[in-house]
């Protein structure tokens, strides 16, 4: 089973169904890790403190948002399936303007949701079709897992969530659909193949990164671990990658099979 790095994703506060295009916190070195995750925090800390006249939390205004946001094939998703989601890409988004100094395009954000809880609804469907299920054994490994990635205990880790708009039932059902759907691509795809050539670039890729990182930060960047050391963590961090594109080029492919309607 592949670790859960969607929902490590919503805790931290990242695009949460685009289903680690950006990676994982176990596809970095340490140290990246470390600075990520403080930027992060800070980041969020500040949307949340000044809001853009949004709120007093740095939250969107969601009044206008319909009850109902899309139908996929007779399936509504509804305003609450909408909102913990969009709010915690939104802040997101804050953050990382306050870096650029450009505005959020709160309308494209709003599409982008939407467009996100359709193919999860679309490939989540399909896992259904072809009878895909998971345990509650495996949504618990995947549970501990993401709370460890985190550094978070199990306890902290639900917290956290809650304080983004999922409580306990609500964490174990999206990981649940989460696992189905990677499931569902290796039913569809197979097992991902890594080459030695893709496990040196993601190598030179890492470096580069961490040189970039060190160059913002007006410090000596720190000696990346050998190759070997790094082998399995990359190898980890190519086949995910290989899968968020399978899993978005699938989505695409139901898309266009599907009865979809959007309501914004």
């Amino acid at each position: 089973m592949q670790k859960s790095k969607w929902l490590l994703g919503l805790a931290l506060s990242v695009s949460v169904v685009s289903f680690a295009a950006c990676g994982s916190a176990e596809d970095k070195p340490a140290d990246e890790q470390t600075s990520a995750a403080a930027e992060q925090k800070q980041g969020q800390d500040q949307a949340q403190g000044q809001g853009q006249g949004k709120s007093q939390e740095g939250k969107p205004n969601t009044d206008g948002i319909p009850k109902v946001v899309a139908e996929v094939n007779g399936k509504k998703i509804t305003k609450d399936d909408f909102v913990p989601l969009y709010e915690t890409q939104y802040q997101q988004m804050q953050m990382q303007s306050q870096q650029s100094g450009q505005q959020v395009d709160d309308k494209q954000l709003k599409t982008q949701t939407a467009e996100n809880l359709v193919s999860t609804e679309l490939l989540s469907q399909e896992a259904d079709k072809r009878g895909i299920k998971v345990s509650d054994k495996d949504v618990d490994k995947g549970l501990e897992e993401s709370a460890k990635s985190s550094q978070m205990s199990k306890k902290d880790f639900l917290a956290a969530m809650k304080k983004q708009g999922m409580d306990e039932k609500k964490v174990h059902s999206e990981l649940k659909t989460q696992l189905s759907i990677e499931d569902l691509i290796k039913d569809e795809y197979g097992e991902f193949k890594v080459s030695g050539e893709e496990i040196g670039q993601a190598y030179q890729q890492a470096k580069t990164q961490q040189e970039q990182m060190a160059q913002q930060g007006g410090q000596q960047a720190q000696e990346v671990p050998p190759l070997e050391k790094m082998r399995p963590q990359l190898e980890e961090q190519v086949k995910s990658q290989k899968s968020t594109e399978a899993t978005q080029k699938f989505a695409k492919k139901l898309r266009k099979q599907g009865d979809v309607t959007i309501n914004l």
